[in-house]
């Protein structure tokens, strides 16, 4: 008989062939999204050995421990995938090969710290579960504060097509809008995590339905989806191994949208196509791409940046441009407030495509501290907290990432964070394995005494004496003789 091959073989085996899915679905489902890119186009193969180039990619995930970063630069891996197919279809104005050779070499330099670097980081300084748990609750009243007070400027019950159109009309204070966004981005998320990895599902709960509550005064997407998002990360990182785990994380939504669009031309409801299809395939996976694709277009005929899009750079040197580019690409190509992420805004519109490689490398070294402060914490717990982050990274700078929408205060947590049980305590707990306790006798801190010498045998057992006490001295006197 054959031998069975070792487990390490036949588990990236399996790990390759769900990388080799995700780009082989990621194709089909982009061939929806673009109706000019089905088979029969003149690009339709030079796009789908393009794509499919990005396996020789797939090494470095499979040699590489799972971190935080792992995750971060698989989503990043998924998006540079689905740009190098619309790059063929989308006829924007620009070199199309200079492009496609600066993301491949930004996704290389920034996936080699993201991956592989991953040096723990030991706390100085940590809280006690029972301090997190307090501090957690408290966070949750704060939240139904920050609604309340949201709720002064106005809110929308508006579906998620709508929500674009409205996002613009509620204005409110900057304060707010920062606290809205550590809130949905990184506190709340983490506050889901902690509470279940607890399996205290009621807090648990409780978090997850305030993040929805934000939705009518954010009007934002990622935020709509939450709610079933973080739930999904945090079952799959407990039933599979964690790379494969961050492999199905996309995978599922995306052949559920392809399920969907299947199902459509049986006579599914429309409706549920867009919120499916649109949500997942379209506005999760293909939208980041297409805004990388308008980063590349536009500044190729404008100036660029040199980082002015961050407020405190501006401030220095000033910026050729008068508004934020998300809006200043919005009056361009008229796709609602169109951000970028860092491969868009730190790399392309600041320093262009030939150096876009160096900046993804400097991001990918700072995201990176994320896999340093978070070593010490259960898988499970780090990604289920990163949730939103990771969409948000995506889809905006990492400048705003790290301070509008607290991917930095998500660090910071993550440090000082108890670890709530080891790896191995795990592992017991799901193997379901009874076994005998073990009890090891501490070692001996003397040597042994072969024998007891008494200097006087002992007495018999009688009542012990008293405490000892002090008293006045016994001064001899002079004696008196009787007669």
């Amino acid at each position: 008989m054959n031998e069975a091959p070792p487990l390490n073989a036949r588990r990236d085996a399996i790990l390759a062939l769900l990388f080799s899915a995700f780009l082989i679905l990621t194709c089909v489902s982009l061939t929806d999204v673009l109706h000019n890119s089905v088979p029969g186009a003149p690009s339709f193969w030079p796009a789908v050995a393009s794509v499919l180039a990005l396996a020789v990619f797939i090494p470095l995930f499979m040699s590489a421990r799972f971190s935080f970063g792992y995750i971060v630069g698989f989503n990043f891996y998924c998006m540079i995938a689905s740009y190098m197919w619309l790059s063929y279809f989308i006829l924007g104005q620009y070199d199309h090969v200079q492009a496609r050779l600066s993301v491949a070499a930004s996704l290389l330099l920034l996936l080699v710290p993201l991956l592989f670097q991953v040096r723990p980081l030991r706390p100085r300084f940590t809280l006690s579960p029972g301090t997190m748990d307090r501090a957690l609750l408290g966070l949750l009243v704060f939240a139904v504060v920050a609604l309340a007070w949201n709720a002064l400027y106005g809110f929308a019950l508006v579906s998620t097509a709508e929500a674009d159109r409205l996002r613009g009309t509620l204005s409110r204070p900057t304060v707010l809008s920062y606290i809205d966004g550590w809130l949905v981005g990184a506190l709340l998320p983490f506050a889901f995590a902690w509470f279940a990895t607890q399996r205290r599902y009621v807090p648990a709960a409780l978090s997850i339905v305030l993040i929805g509550a934000f939705y009518p005064v954010l009007l934002n997407k990622t935020v709509a989806f939450a709610g079933v998002w973080l739930p999904l990360l945090f079952i799959l990182f407990s039933l599979f191994e964690a790379r494969r785990a961050a492999v199905l994380s996309l995978l599922l939504p995306l052949l559920a949208g392809l399920i969907v669009v299947w199902l459509t031309g049986l006579g599914l409801p429309k409706q549920i196509y867009v919120l499916v299809y649109g949500g997942v395939n379209y506005r999760m996976l293909a939208f980041p791409a297409m805004a990388l694709d308008r980063y590349f277009d536009f500044f190729a005929h404008h100036d660029l940046t040199h980082f002015c899009q961050i407020g405190i750079v501006r401030s220095f040197v000033g910026c050729p441009y008068q508004f934020q580019l998300g809006a200043e690409m919005e009056s361009h190509y008229h796709m609602g407030n169109l951000n970028g992420s860092l491969f868009a805004t730190e790399g392309i519109a600041s320093v262009g495509p030939i150096l876009a490689p160096l900046s993804a490398l400097v991001c990918g070294l700072i995201l990176s501290i994320g896999n340093s402060v978070s070593a010490h914490l259960p898988k499970r717990l780090v990604v289920t907290s990163a949730g939103v982050a990771m969409q948000v990274l995506v889809n905006v700078p990492l400048s705003a990432s790290l301070l509008s929408n607290g991917l930095l205060l998500l660090f910071l947590l993550w440090y000082v964070t108890p670890a709530p049980e080891t790896d191995a305590e795990q592992g017991a707990l799901r193997s379901r394995i009874l076994h005998h306790t073990v009890v090891d006798l501490a070692p001996a801190q003397r040597d042994d005494v072969e024998r007891v010498v008494l200097i006087e045998p002992p007495r018999p057992p009688r009542a012990l004496l008293r405490h000892f006490c002090d008293r006045a001295l016994h001064v001899t006197r002079r004696k008196i003789q009787r007669r």
